[in-house]
C-alpha cells in the first residue's frame, strides 16, 4: 500500500522543486580562486552531476565534493555548482519520497517514534538503533547520506533537503543565493506549519514573510526567485491556518474578529519599520488596522478587499 501526501506536502515539493539554471545571478565580491585550481574542481563536480543521473553514490559523492572544495572555485562556479546540487537533491527527493510513502516505511518510523517518544527529535542515529527492518534503514541511511532531513505532518513521515547544510557555501556564492540559502535554512530548520497549524510565534512569521518579499525586491532577477515567491504564504499572514486561525471562527452573528495577538505583531512590525521601506506587505498591514479599528477589529469586505490585491500581487505568474 502506497501512501498519499496532504496537499501542503506536495506544495513543499513543488516548492523545493527549484528552477533551472539560466536567470541572471546577483553580483558578489568574492574573489575568484587561481583558474586551473577552480577548471579542476568544476569539472570533476561537473563528472560527479553527470553520474548522479544514475548513480546515488555519485550524488553523495558530489555534495561532498563540494562541501570540501567550494573554497578553490570563483564567486559564479560556486553559485552555479551550488545550484546544480540543489536541483539534483530535488530530482532525488521526489525518488525518496516515493519509497517512504509506503505503508511498511511509514509503521516502522512510527513504532520507532513511538518507543522513542513523540518529544523526542527525529535522528537518524536514534531511527537507526531503533528499526530493525533492513529495507527502511537502507532507505533511512541513503536519505542521512544524500543531505536529507526527516520532518514529520499529520501522522506522515517525509524528506526534505537540510538547508543549514548549505550555511557552508554563502560565503562562496553570490548575494541573492546567500540570501537564498538563509531563507531556506530557516523553513527547513523550522517549518512555518505541522498538522494544519502555525506552529512559529507570528511574529517570527511576519519577519519570515518579509524576508522573502525583501528578496524579490532586491533580486528580482534571480534565479530562485520562483522559489521563493512559492515560499511566501500571504494567505498564513492575514488569514492564518486551519488550526491556527487569525480571526475567531464564525459566531452565531456570523461575526469574525482579529486575534488581539495577531494584531500586536501587525502593530509591532509596522513600529519597527525602518523610513522609506517599500513593503507591500507593510502596506497592507497599515490599511487592514485602519479597517479593524474603525470596526470594532472585525473582518469585513474592505480587509478582505486588501488581502486579494496583496494575493495578487504575489501570485505565480
Amino acid at each position: 500500500m502506497r501512501w498519499k501526501h496532504p496537499a501542503k506536502l506536495g506544495l513543499l515539493a513543488m516548492a523545493l522543486g527549484c528552477t533551472a539554471i539560466g536567470s541572471t545571478l546577483a553580483t558578489s565580491t568574492t574573489l575568484a580562486a587561481p583558474v586551473p585550481a577552480s577548471k579542476a574542481v568544476y569539472h570533476q563536480f561537473q563528472t560527479y552531476r553527470t553520474e548522479a543521473v544514475k548513480s546515488t553514490q555519485s550524488l553523495v559523492k558530489a555534495r561532498k565534493y563540494l562541501m570540501n572544495h567550494i573554497d578553490k572555485v570563483s564567486s559564479w562556479q560556486a553559485t552555479l555548482m551550488t545550484l546544480q546540487l540543489e536541483n539534483m537533491q530535488n530530482v532525488k527527493l521526489a525518488d525518496l519520497e516515493y519509497q517512504m510513502y509506503t505503508e511498511q516505511f511509514q509503521q516502522a518510523l512510527s513504532q520507532a517514534h513511538e518507543q522513542l517518544g513523540y518529544e523526542q527529535k527525529l535522528t537518524y542515529s536514534r531511527l537507526l538503533k531503533e528499526i530493525k527492518d533492513p529495507a527502511v534503514k537502507k532507505i533511512l541511511q541513503e536519505a542521512s547520506d544524500l543531505g536529507f532531513k526527516l520532518e514529520t505532518s499529520e501522522g506522515l513521515y517525509y524528506p526534505i533537503i537540510n538547508y543549514e547544510i548549505y550555511q557552508k557555501f554563502k560565503p562562496f556564492v553570490k548575494a541573492d543565493i546567500a540570501a537564498y540559502i538563509n531563507i531556506m535554512a530557516t523553513e527547513s530548520n523550522q517549518m512555518t506549519t505541522a498538522d494544519a497549524g502555525i506552529i512559529i510565534p507570528w511574529n517570527e512569521l511576519i519577519q519570515r514573510t518579509l524576508e522573502k518579499e525583501a528578496f524579490l525586491n532586491n533580486f528580482p532577477n534571480s534565479n530562485r526567485t520562483t522559489v521563493v515567491k512559492q515560499w511566501l504564504f500571504v494567505e498564513y499572514l492575514f488569514y492564518g491556518s486551519d488550526n491556527t486561525p487569525a480571526y475567531d471562527w464564525y459566531t452565531d452573528e456570523e461575526i469574525r474578529t482579529i486575534d488581539p495577538e495577531v494584531k500586536q505583531a501587525y502593530e509591532k512590525a509596522l513600529a519597527k519599520r525602518e523610513p522609506h521601506t517599500e513593503s507591500i506587505l507593510l502596506d497592507a498591514m497599515e490599511k487592514i488596522l485602519l479597517v479593524l479599528n474603525q470596526n470594532n477589529d472585525e473582518l469585513t469586505p474592505e480587509v478582505r478587499a486588501v488581502i486579494e490585491s496583496v494575493e495578487q500581487h504575489f501570485a505565480l505568474k
